[in-house]
């Protein structure tokens, strides 16, 4: 035992030697625990810009951390940050984009915040800074050393409620719809969409900029005249940026369809029955005979409508004389004026063809006038010669 321990004990005494050695001077040689290395809180940068939000939630566009942190909004006190109104969840190594941090309370008006980069000191995953009693949590600093944070303008996001539609079934000659009355939470528009399976469609006409309230009997004009009767869908949006521009079709705009008090989207549906205009045509003749009635030799509307007959005043169209019944769309030929009493001398007659736009069967003073295919107004003159009898 006393040969086999000898080896062993010279060999610790050597390296009892080369440690006494090194210690006198020669090299120094430290192990540091990484346990107690405490976390760098640079380099590190954000990026924090103008925007406008809901009230609950702001968005930092870039974060960039050497180690895990968090995001930290506060208020503004005279240009420096003040209370704490939001934290982010635990945001990791590296650079992340678009980062939502959570508000404690939602805004009730616009306000300029301060976004400030913490790390996470202590590595429990939880925020924890709470001058002047607590600093666990440092502020991360940028590449010259100074604190990693950034201030912006964060505004609010027009409502979406509460708002209201009505949309009542109409006749139009296909060129336009009015929509009854519209009510919005804030600035906004009204959109006429195409039925597509039930649900609005494709965009048909769009208002000019409606004010927060009220607006009754909206008239848009439609991009392309409906041809046929058909279903429509007008819906309320809200101009949420305040740049008077309706971004319906842009991915990038926030404004949005507006919301009833039940939540749901302020729109309403309506039959549009389309009452054509034109192309109408009237063929008259002169003619001559004892004076007991004219003949309008053809006409033709695109709708049911009348025929007016009038007296010439100095070469165009006079007072009314008489109206036909109601016609129905297409053509109709041989209609007939009756006289009691009757002509007796020589006159000039105007016809002129009128369109039953309200759909009452009576010739009203809103029922207007026929247009050609030249989109002129549908009107005649001939002369009317007196026969005697013999």
């Amino acid at each position: 035992m006393r040969r086999r321990l000898a080896p062993i004990l010279i060999a610790l005494s050597l390296a009892a030697g080369a440690c006494a050695y090194e210690s006198s001077g020669t090299t120094t040689t430290t192990v540091v625990d990484p346990a107690t290395v405490p976390p760098a809180t640079g380099p590190a940068d954000l990026v924090f810009g103008e925007q406008l939000i809901e009230g609950s939630a702001v968005l930092v566009d870039a974060v960039t951390l050497p180690t895990p942190g968090f995001v930290v909004l506060q208020s503004d006190a005279s240009g420096t940050p003040g209370a704490v109104l939001g934290v982010s969840e635990m945001i990791g190594r590296g650079t992340v984009n678009r980062v939502v941090v959570p508000l404690f309370f939602p805004l009730e008006a616009g306000a300029v915040l301060h976004a400030t980069l913490h790390v996470d000191m202590d590595g429990d995953g939880q925020f924890r800074y709470e001058p002047p009693d607590d600093f666990i949590d440092l502020p991360a600093t940028r590449v010259d050393g100074s604190p990693a944070t950034a201030r912006a303008a964060v505004g609010l996001l027009a409502p979406l409620a509460p708002a209201d539609l009505t949309l009542a079934d109409q006749r139009s000659d296909g060129t336009g719809v009015v929509v009854t009355e519209v009510t919005l939470p804030a600035p906004g528009f009204v959109a006429v969409h195409a039925d597509e399976d039930g649900v609005p469609g494709r965009v048909l006409a769009l208002s000019d900029l409606l004010p927060e309230g009220t607006s009754r009997d909206v008239a848009l004009d439609l991009d392309a005249a409906l041809e046929t009767t058909q279903r429509v869908f007008a819906v309320a949006y809200v101009d949420r940026d305040g740049d008077g521009r309706a971004g319906l079709t842009s991915a990038d705009s926030p404004d949005d369809v507006a919301q009833g008090l039940d939540g749901g989207p302020a729109r309403a549906a309506a039959t549009i029955t389309v009452v054509l205009l034109g192309p109408a045509s009237v063929e008259v003749e002169d003619q001559e005979g004892d004076g007991a009635a004219v003949t309008v030799k053809t006409v033709t509307l695109p709708s049911a409508g009348f025929v007016e007959l009038l007296a010439d005043q100095g070469g165009s169209p006079g007072r009314v004389l008489q109206v036909s019944d109601l016609l129905p769309a297409g053509t109709t030929t041989g209609v007939k004026f009756e006289f009691d009493p009757a002509l007796d001398a020589d006159a000039t007659f105007w016809v002129r063809l009128r369109i039953d736009f309200d759909g009452d069967g009576e010739l009203g003073e809103d029922d207007p006038v026929a247009s050609t295919e030249a989109e002129q107004p549908a009107r005649a003159s001939f002369g009317f010669t007196f026969v005697e009898e013999e």
